[in-house]
Formats: C-alpha cells, sequence, structure tokens
C-alpha cells in the first residue's frame, strides 16, 4: 500500500471444521463473554491462499511456487485490476494482469509464527475483503465497516500523504457514486460514523507515522467526526502500546496497525520483518494480565494483487457485472483464550465481521448500519463461531522472533 509515495518520498496439528451455524447466535442461551480487550491487527496486501493456501483442513490450493521474503515489485491490486481478475466470477484474470508473480505462495517455513498461531487458535478460511480493490478502502471498513464507496485510493501529492482531511485540496478519492451510478472523485475526509459512535467502551488507535510524516498515519484521517472531534487524541503512535500494557491502561478497543518496515507490503520490508513485528506485539499482550480477557483479530488491508481461488460469494453495489464487492479471501487469525484450538472457522465473514464482533462483545446498543445503511455490519458474521466463550482457556503461547537472514 502507498507504495507510489514512497516512490515519490524516496525521489525526495489436527484441524477441525465444521457446518455454518446460525451468523447470530441466542444471547440469552450463549454462555457470557470473558473478552473485555479486543485488539485488531491490520497488515497490508496477502490472500489467504498466498499466506494459508497450503494448511491442512483450509479450501487452499497447491502452489505454483514459493514466494520471495520481499519482492522485487508491488502487485496491482486497484478496483480496475480486481475486477479484471475476478472475471465475472470465473477467478482467472491474474494471468493477465500480473503474470505468474500472483500466483506464489508462502509456505509454513516462510512464515512459522503465524502458522504456529493458526494451528494453535483459530484460523478463518473464509473471510473475504468487503470490497474488491486497494488498501484506503479496505482499511476503512475495518474501522467503519463502509468506505463512503470509495473505490481507490487518494490521490498523491508531495507533503500531504495523509489519505484523509489533511491533504491537499487537490488529492481527490475516486467514489462510486450511488445515486448515479456513476464515477465520481471527492475529497477524501468522509462524515460517516465508525465504531467509536457506537462503542460504549474505551479505544485507541496505535499506529506509526509511514516514514516522513509528523503525525501518526492512520485511516481515522479520512473520517471527519474522528480527525475534527476530540477522537483524534486517541490516535497515537505504537510505542504507546507497549507502556499501556505495563501501566494497565489499555483501552478496551485497540488498533494496532504497521505502515512502516513491518507492514508486509510486498516490494518492502520483507514478510519476515513483519511477522517478527507482530510476534514481538502478541508477545506483549500474552506476558500480560491482559492475555486472560483478549481477543486479538488479525487480518490484512487488502488482497494486494496476488492470487485466491475462491470467488467472493456475494456481489453488491450499483452493478453485478461490475460489483463494488465483496473483494477477495484475505487471512484471518484470531488469537484469543477462548478461540477454539486448532480450528478452521469456515463460516463466510468479511471485513465488515471486525466491527460486528466488536459490536457484540462490548454490547453496543445501535450498529454503524443503524446509523448510515452504506454500513455493511448488520449483515456481517460476527465471529463469534471461531470461539468457544465456555471452553477451558487456553494458555499464551509466547513465539520467538524469527531470524530473517536464514
Amino acid at each position: 500500500m502507498l507504495r507510489l509515495l514512497i516512490a515519490t518520498l524516496a525521489l525526495a496439528g489436527c484441524t477441525q471444521s465444521r457446518a455454518a451455524p446460525p451468523k447470530e447466535r441466542d444471547a440469552s442461551a450463549a454462555p457470557a463473554i470473558p473478552i473485555e480487550h479486543v485488539v485488531v491487527i491490520v497488515k497490508e496486501n496477502h490472500t489467504f491462499d498466498n499466506y494459508f493456501g497450503t494448511f491442512p483442513g483450509a479450501e487452499g490450493i497447491a502452489p505454483k511456487s514459493e514466494a520471495p521474503d520481499e519482492t522485487s515489485r508491488d502487485l496491482c491490486h486497484s478496483h480496475g485490476c480486481a475486477l479484471a481478475e475476478w472475471n465475472g466470477g470465473k477467478m482467472d484474470g491474474w494471468k493477465k494482469v500480473e503474470g505468474d508473480l500472483a500466483y506464489a505462495q508462502y509456505l509454513e517455513r516462510d512464515i512459522p509464527s503465524y502458522w504456529r498461531y493458526a494451528r494453535t487458535f483459530a484460523l478463518g478460511d473464509h473471510f473475504f475483503s468487503s470490497m474488491l480493490g486497494p488498501s484506503f478502502p479496505g482499511h476503512m471498513f475495518l474501522l467503519a465497516a463502509q468506505a463512503g464507496w470509495a473505490t481507490g485510493n487518494p490521490g498523491i501529492k508531495l507533503g500531504f500523504p495523509y489519505w484523509g482531511c489533511d491533504q491537499s485540496p487537490e488529492a481527490l478519492v475516486p467514489i462510486e457514486d450511488q445515486p448515479t451510478c456513476g464515477d465520481k472523485n471527492v475529497f477524501p475526509c468522509f462524515s460517516i460514523p465508525s465504531l467509536p459512535d457506537v462503542l460504549p467502551v474505551s479505544w485507541k488507535f496505535y499506529g506509526s507515522n509511514f516514514y516522513l510524516l509528523s503525525e501518526v498515519w492512520s485511516l481515522f484521517d479520512a473520517i471527519k467526526p474522528i480527525r475534527n472531534g476530540p477522537g483524534w487524541d486517541n490516535v497515537v503512535y505504537e510505542s504507546q502500546f507497549e507502556k499501556d500494557i505495563r501501566e494497565h491502561t489499555l483501552p478496551a478497543v485497540s488498533f494496532l496497525v504497521n505502515q512502516d518496515l513491518g507492514d508486509e507490503h510486498p516490494s518492502i520490508g520483507g514478510v519476515c520483518m513483519g511477522e517478527n513485528w507482530t510476534v514481538r506485539h502478541v508477545n506483549m499482550l500474552m506476558k500480560s494480565d491482559y492475555w486472560k480477557s483478549t481477543a486479538i483479530l488479525f487480518t490484512m488491508d487488502d488482497y494486494g494483487g496476488w492470487y485466491d481461488h475462491v470467488a467472493p460469494p456475494k456481489q453488491y453495489g450499483c452493478d453485478a457485472k461490475k460489483p463494488y464487492g465483496l473483494g477477495f479471501r484475505l487471512p484471518l487469525i484470531v488469537i484469543s483464550p477462548y478461540a477454539r484450538p486448532g480450528f478452521v472457522f469456515k463460516e463466510t465473514a468479511e471485513q465488515a465481521s471486525v466491527a460486528r464482533f466488536i459490536e457484540r462483545v462490548f454490547g453496543a446498543k445501535k450498529t454503524l448500519h443503524d446509523l448510515d445503511p452504506a454500513a455493511r455490519d448488520a449483515e456481517a458474521n460476527d465471529l463469534f463461531g471461531a470461539f468457544d466463550f465456555s471452553q477451558k482457556p487456553l494458555p499464551p503461547l509466547v513465539l520467538p522472533e524469527v531470524d530473517c537472514r536464514r
């Protein structure tokens, strides 16, 4: 994600499965939810097949080649490229768009820690991006269950790479205009609700400054009520995450996002370095008192141009022949004492499910969809099927970091 910006600035075990239960469970019959903290870790640009295509018990596919730790180039993952690769549901457009590189996969030896988490806790193999396209809408769906119908990333103006209300006035983002079903360019500062508007609990966004930025890079910048309101004080540097754990001030909901060399984006930083970043932060939680009441949701912002063989099960937007979404499958690892152990979660879910899960865990009185019909949380799977809240809590899994020089 944002690799064009980088260039500009540089110039300057046994796995179980089961049938899908109902999407919403009967709260009166369910055990109490022992989750008091949810941490959402968002990385960059990989599909399910690209990371877990050979995972036992998951709906994967045999690899054509092994992906390198760091690719020599980015892969096209615009809305246009995604539509061409989707190709009316035939899922056969990658060869024409990107060639053989798109079909490469990372194996267990390449991302051993992610596989250890997936083997020990739960792995979702039908978790889809909420739209066909790149990073800007992908990040927004994880914060707001919608993206204001954005189909791409905002234009880049040197000195204003914030992707939101802080950009220069000339930097516009394309959207699918719903009243006309036409394309439209708008300023990337959206007056839409986001999770803090419905949550009765505390939250923070822990992020990086993306190299040369003077502030934390966060897609809350594109959500006007947060950027121009008191909520912006909750957008902090990721170094604060360790401090809040140590001082017992971690909020109920945390977004933990790396936009530097640990983001796992193709062509910069490397997957190994990014996996170590994740392990380091997960270990902080596992070594703390927070572990016993925490659910960690690890996923990606978008598909990154990599191949995935499972067609999105639903199309929505103005034109079913050129749908806005759903997009391609993304990895989802559920790490918690209450995750079903060694479990492949096969229910159909999407990025908006993250919001639905958080709303249900903390008893939100309204959904984001109640505030804005464009939000997809109300109809999204709640991810509860990946948990067993009545089971004996699983112990922490503290992992060593990997030597990336191997």
